[in-house]
């Protein structure tokens, strides 16, 4: 049986499968709020376009699992923003509860749902990144969390491209209603602007965190060596 403490559960990328039941949960709930949502979306087809970033983001982390696992932190992070797609998805990133309570708080007359989820694929994605950049990378520190920023802001703006070419080619008919431009002719680079503004958010927290468990680990060899190892 594989042990570990609370912190290596979550930081520690090599734990077996059969042993991380973090990761085990983390499947379960996802599956299970999937499948809630899979009933009666407000457009069939539109769901399926949506889906399929799902599908193909599932797929690559089943099929890189044996070569290059996440930690669990990183885990949560990517179900949070599947879960976020999953819900918008439902709803064709029409109105739903959440723009309701968003257009309360922001006084405005969009659905911010939308904005809502970009942000996020920034702030939830940014750690992942980071942390699969560190595994297949030499890169020192400081460019690692530059060059996370800037591949949430390429991947953001894939993306965008991603979806004017599905609206072209594949769904011409709901072009409008994928896009979810919702009239504003800025919204592409709006959505890649949030993205990176979450990915900074995120590293600026990772560095900060990081610094200060360096600062920790720096006083207690200090108190070590002073104390005669």
């Amino acid at each position: 049986m594989y042990m570990t403490d609370k912190r290596s559960l979550w930081l520690n990328n090599g734990i077996p499968f059969r042993d991380n039941w973090p990761l085990q949960v983390i499947i379960v709930l996802y599956v299970g709020f999937w499948n809630w949502l899979a009933v009666s979306p407000y457009s069939r087809f539109d769901w399926f376009l949506e889906n399929l970033l799902i599908w193909a983001t599932l797929v690559g982390l089943v099929g890189t699992y044996s070569r290059f696992a996440f930690t669990n932190l990183s885990y949560t992070l990517i179900a949070l923003f599947l879960a976020l797609h999953t819900w918008g998805a439902h709803y064709s990133y029409n109105e739903n509860m959440v723009d309701v309570l968003l257009k309360q708080l922001l006084h405005a007359e969009r659905d911010h749902y939308d904005r809502l989820v970009h942000f996020n694929f920034g702030l939830l994605l940014a750690y992942p990144i980071h942390e699969a950049m560190g595994a297949w990378t030499r890169l020192r520190s400081r460019w690692l969390y530059v060059m996370t920023c800037t591949i949430v802001l390429a991947l953001g703006a894939f993306y965008e491209l991603i979806e004017m070419w599905v609206a072209m080619i594949v769904a011409p008919e709901i072009g409008t209603l994928f896009l979810g431009t919702q009239g504003d002719p800025w919204d592409a680079q709006h959505d890649m602007e949030l993205a990176l503004y979450g990915a900074v958010l995120a590293m600026l927290v990772t560095g900060l965190i990081n610094k200060r468990r360096t600062g920790v680990q720096s006083s207690k060899r200090s108190m070590k060596v002073s104390n005669g190892g």
